[in-house]
């Protein structure tokens, strides 16, 4: 029995450094539940502008979409001071790129439908870029 406390003890202390070197990756690699919905509310808004579904890209923009701008400056609290102010630039330039979407709809012009859901889907890119950088963990 005695000779097996050293195995045992050597076990957990790997088992544990293991985790706790693991923990740092698992942190930075998961996302806010806000921004896991907002990538799945642009992924919808996508099937959308390529039925070229216009009121239906509408009623998402002003529906589920209609809190995004809000809910992006409640998350920006959650980050670092020096983060703060890009994750409050990338709330407006969301909110522009889905109201630019929106008039593009209701002008049933498609070309510019596109471009503004290209802008919306690459301020979503920024947006998941800064909080990887903050290495902030996920609020879930």
């Amino acid at each position: 029995m005695m000779r097996r406390w050293p195995n045992l003890l050597l076990i957990a202390i790997l088992t544990l450094a293991l985790w706790l070197g693991s923990l740092p990756v698992q942190a930075a690699a998961a996302l806010p539940r806000e921004l896991q919905q907002l990538e799945q509310q642009v992924e919808q808004l996508q099937s959308l502008v390529d039925a070229e579904d216009w009121l239906e890209i509408r009623s998402y923009i002003h529906g589920p979409m209609g809190m995004t701008r809000k809910t992006l400056n409640g998350l920006a609290a959650t980050l670092p001071d020096k983060h703060k102010r890009e994750m409050r630039r990338l709330a407006k330039e969301m909110g522009r790129g889905l109201e630019q979407l929106d008039f593009a709809a209701k002008a049933y012009d498609q070309p510019e439908v596109e471009v503004a859901q290209a802008k919306v889907r690459k301020t979503l890119q920024e947006l998941k870029a800064l909080f990887s950088q903050a290495g902030i963990p996920s609020s879930s």
